[in-house]
């Protein structure tokens, strides 16, 4: 007991100073910088750090969130997303354990955080980052099968040997999920131009979808969107509710909610143990998409006929979200 909390404290605290690292990436790749050269400064004066400035976490109280330098504020994005790494870091440790699958789950927990990083912070995602996503996920795709045809002829307790037929393996389904993951992104956005003339989801928002679709598979990857769609409404949902009692656009409110209700009591159900049947969980699904499209159908055309109210709330944090519930839960 007391080497694993020894062990989960390191691993803390290494997520703790790779959250500093990925500050680096997330802020440079905005201003197009190297993550390498120049050491790390402050933004505001350009003064060179020292390195009792860097430690992560706790510099940033030591020096009560101000540079050491000129005194000014210091983001609250440092000491965060560094706390969120190193908590991130420990979930997947206590998920899957000392392996080397744990390498490649850090490895994409820690893009998956830069990516919802610069989407929140100037709503874009670098292609540079979402492909390093999918490649790292083709990557442990072909990690898996390998050592599942390794361990068919070596045995090992604790790991699981995947199906290896064409259409049930890793790197089928990986292949699968990325294509699918692109392709329903894509049709969700040409929908919006379609209706409104201008696109659902930004380009970076399919390249998301089809690295998740290359880590969990085409089949699970519906539940990561479907959740994915769930999160981002209950983010969305207070400003978009008041724009849409504001301007009396009451049909696409009804609509809006129906769904909402239906897809948490259909959760609820499912995660409950009540829903049992398979073929009426499917039914039950294709209802939830159907529903879906027409709730979309009526908003894009409230955003159409009310073009004031196209408050833009980035889909990409929403699907991180949803791949990190999935990763640490599933």
């Amino acid at each position: 007991m007391a080497t694993m909390i020894v062990t989960l404290v390191f691993v803390f605290i290494t997520g703790l100073c790779i959250g500093s690292f990925l500050n680096v990436v997330i802020l440079r790749a905005l201003s197009n910088e190297s993550i390498i050269f120049p050491a790390s400064k402050c933004p505001k004066c350009q003064n060179r750090l020292k390195w009792w400035h860097n430690i992560p976490l706790l510099s940033y109280f030591l020096l009560g969130g101000k540079c050491a330098y000129c005194k000014e504020r210091i983001s609250f994005q440092y000491p965060l997303i560094e706390l969120f790494t190193g908590i991130i870091f420990a979930l997947m440790f206590l998920k899957y354990g000392v392996r080397v699958d744990t390498l490649f789950i850090l490895a994409i927990s820690s893009l998956l955080i830069v990516i919802a990083g610069t989407d929140i912070k100037e709503k874009v995602v670098f292609d540079a980052h979402a492909f390093s996503l999918i490649g790292v996920a083709f990557a442990y795709a072909i990690f898996i099968v390998v050592m599942g045809i390794y361990i068919t002829h070596h045995p090992q307790p604790g790991y699981f040997v995947p199906q290896m037929t064409f259409w049930h393996n890793p790197i089928t389904n990986s292949i699968l999920g990325a294509l699918a993951g692109a392709l329903i992104m894509e049709l969700l956005a040409r929908l919006g131009c379609l209706i409104v003339g201008t696109r659902a989801f930004g380009e970076g928002d399919t390249l998301i979808a089809a690295g998740l679709g290359a880590l969990f598979g085409w089949f699970p990857l519906l539940f990561v969107l479907l959740a994915s769609v769930v999160i981002q409404a209950i983010l969305f949902l207070p400003m978009f509710v008041k724009g849409l009692w504001d301007n009396k656009d009451i049909k696409t409110l009804v609509v809006f909610l129906c769904f909402l209700v239906y897809a948490i009591a259909l959760y609820c159900l499912q995660v409950s143990g009540i829903l049992t049947s398979g073929w009426i969980f499917v039914t039950a699904s294709v209802v939830l998409g159907i529903l879906g499209i027409i709730a979309s159908v009526f908003i894009l055309n409230g955003l159409k006929n009310h073009p004031e109210n196209r408050t833009y709330l980035p889909f990409g944090p929403a699907m991180v979200a949803a791949a990190f519930i999935f990763m640490i839960l599933g």
